[in-house]
């Protein structure tokens, strides 16, 4: 059994309001291909609500202050869409709800009654909006709500990142600056305190959490630097350097340090160098990676997805946690099994 946690599918409607990869309108085409490669389950859902990811799409009404509140009337629609879609494809998909992380109480509610709806299995949201990232206070109330759901969210860039907010170059948005906004995000996201104040939460990471992961050996430097020793807290003496100001050293608003923290996160397995995974690996261990491709929109070829997982320095039993065990404890599929034992059953014969 393979389970894919990242996935992405959109609307014919959706898709005519900027171009895309005709993947996306595809669903039972990804479904086949996905089968083809033994991946059983995808979980879908849009990093940008209603909108698209794409460069035509993505400015229209995100650079506004504190991010852009997207019609309560779209968003319905999209999750009506994927509603219907995954009651279609009932054993071969489950959803995220979108929900925008400094929404209004309006939006949140919504998205929590959303999230009551058969086949909604977590929450999607942005690592960040604008000139935010998670350790806003505007993001309190969905991270209650989010407490309160009980469900897995998956981090992912959204349309105009905080860190890309002055790229025009979409390549170099689409390729390097996501991944940059899941490090910047994910660091934010440990360094707020939230983690320790929502023990019960899990994030997943997009992006196989872009580089935070090779920072392990510096993630406890954000509070306390190494090459700042004690001799920096004393009196600077007359000769020394104009008796410029001291550095403070950081703290974090938690009373766990970041390496504690860090290693409650997941990450999934989008990207393929064998170095972040193994980095990961060391950081996270094997049973916070779980399986997932970002696609459709992107081109890969599933069955090397799969094997690169299957080549990772890790034993057989760790290779099936991340290709599905991780997910099956993190979402709740039981639906998913049943109709999964339900269709063996009926392939094999009684007695047989």
């Amino acid at each position: 059994m393979i389970i894919d946690v990242h996935g992405h599918i959109i609307s014919a409607e959706a898709a005519e309001r900027a171009p895309m990869p005709r993947s996306l309108v595809d669903v039972e085409g990804m479904i086949e291909a996905k089968a083809a490669a033994g991946i059983e389950l995808t979980i879908v859902g849009s990093p940008s609500g209603a909108r698209t990811m794409a460069p035509a799409d993505r400015f229209a009404g995100y650079r506004q202050p504190f991010g852009y509140q997207q019609p309560f009337d779209q968003l319905r629609a999209l999750h009506d869409w994927l509603g219907e879609t995954v009651q279609k494809w009932w054993r071969n998909l489950r959803a995220y709800v979108y929900c925008d992380v400094f929404g209004d109480e309006k939006s949140i509610a919504a998205a929590a009654e959303t999230l009551r709806e058969p086949g909604f299995v977590g929450l999607i949201a942005n690592f960040s909006a604008d000139a935010e990232y998670l350790d806003s206070s505007r993001a309190d109330d969905f991270f209650a709500m989010a407490e309160e759901a009980g469900v897995p969210i998956l981090l992912h860039a959204g349309p105009m990142p905080a860190s890309c907010r002055d790229i025009a170059n979409y390549g170099l948005l689409e390729i390097f600056g996501r991944p940059c906004d899941a490090t910047l995000g994910l660091a934010a996201l440990v360094l707020s305190g939230r983690l320790e104040r929502h023990p019960s939460l899990d994030f997943i990471s997009a992006n196989s959490g872009g580089a935070f992961s090779l920072f392990a050996d510096r993630i406890d430097w954000a509070v306390r630097p190494r090459h700042w020793d004690d001799r920096t807290t004393q009196t600077r003496g007359a000769d020394d350097a104009a008796g410029a100001p001291v550095p403070e050293l950081h703290q974090t608003a938690s009373s766990l340090l970041p390496s504690e923290l860090a290693a409650r996160l997941y990450v999934d397995t989008t990207f393929d160098h064998p170095s972040l995974h193994e980095a990961n690996l060391r950081l996270l261990g094997p049973r916070h990676l779980v399986f997932g491709t970002d696609a459709p929109p992107i081109p890969v070829k599933f069955e090397d997805k799969v094997q690169a997982v299957r080549d990772l320095p890790v034993g057989a039993e760790e290779v099936q946690d991340i290709l599905a065990g991780n997910a099956l404890r993190l979402f709740d599929l039981t639906d998913f099994l049943e109709a999964r034992a339900s269709a063996e059953e009926r392939r094999v014969p009684a007695g047989g």
